[in-house]
């Protein structure tokens, strides 16, 4: 098995028929054609030998894979529900992007797929977000994709950014997008974020609409931070500029201090052939 570079990708068998036997299939059943291609593939895996199981549950005692059927989307919704499983992810596209799924043609080929190995595995961070709201009080979240920080009124945000506990920029505009690499071509990417490899450990942070008048010195450009730094955002002149809190399109209103940092957390999703970072940006994102 390769070592990973960073964050990196591993191909071959972290995962394959040789030594796993159950599987958990996940499906986004309000789509009629996700419910229908989920029966087929679970007749399909039985066929091939593998136990299927109603449940994730661990690594030791439930799946030793999971199969997720819908869009993006639905994934995010899956590794929250279960709490960022440990498990492989090979994910099929029942969406519109699923820039982290692979196409439905690999339908007809997922046992031949996970029993050959004959995949690449991508492992990706997940975000901590330590958040302490104007009432005092003290959350923790966990996000995939991105950190939203935006404006909760009609008024901008203004807060202080330090960057490793020294001060980067007094801010004031609509907020900034804290993306990890998986996350880099959703928000991050049409706020003009760059669109990060997943091999680099690394968090982007862009601004949203900040102000440019001189007084403010809002920053205007992106900053790559490394994924093992801590970023911290103060609001400032609160209630009256209130600050939003969003972790994966879960809002939390009322923040005043966000700390956003590597939880030591990690997703492995797998792709087929022909499925990497430089392919899926080309075909479903750049176009052509």
């Amino acid at each position: 098995m390769a070592l990973f570079r960073g964050e990196g990708r591993r191909q071959g068998d972290l995962v394959s028929g040789r030594n796993l036997s159950r599987v958990c299939c996940l499906a986004n059943t309000q789509a009629p054609e996700c419910a229908e291609s989920l029966g087929r593939l679970e007749d399909r895996l039985r066929e091939g030998g593998y136990e299927i199981v109603d449940e994730p549950g661990t690594v030791e005692d439930g799946a030793q894979v999971l199969l997720v059927l819908g869009g993006d989307g639905f994934l995010m919704e899956c590794l929250h529900r279960y709490d960022f499983p440990q498990q492989p992810i090979f994910g099929v596209n029942f969406g519109t992007v699923g820039f982290h799924m692979n196409p439905q043609s690999c339908l007809d080929d997922v046992v031949e797929i996970l029993t050959s190995g004959n995949y690449q595995a991508d492992e990706h961070p997940v975000l901590r977000v330590n958040a302490e709201l104007e009432d005092g009080r003290q959350e923790e979240l966990f996000a995939f994709n991105d950190v939203l920080l935006e404006r909760q009124t009609r008024q901008s945000v203004r807060f202080s950014v330090f960057l490793d506990g020294v001060i980067f920029n007094k801010f004031a505009g609509d907020g900034f997008v804290v993306a990890t690499a998986a996350g880099s071509t959703a928000y991050n990417l049409a706020a003009g974020g760059p669109a990060v490899h997943p091999e680099l450990a690394a968090m982007v942070v862009t601004p949203l609409y900040p102000h440019q008048a001189v007084p403010f010195s809002s920053v205007r450009f992106s900053l790559a931070v490394p994924l093992d730094r801590s970023l911290v955002f103060v609001a400032e002149d609160l209630p009256k500029r209130g600050m939003r809190l969003v972790a994966d399109g879960r809002p939390l209103d009322g923040a005043s201090r966000v700390e956003v940092l590597d939880s030591a957390r990690r997703i492995t999703l797998l792709r087929a052939e022909n499925m990497g970072f430089a392919e899926v940006l080309s075909r479903k994102i750049i176009g052509g």
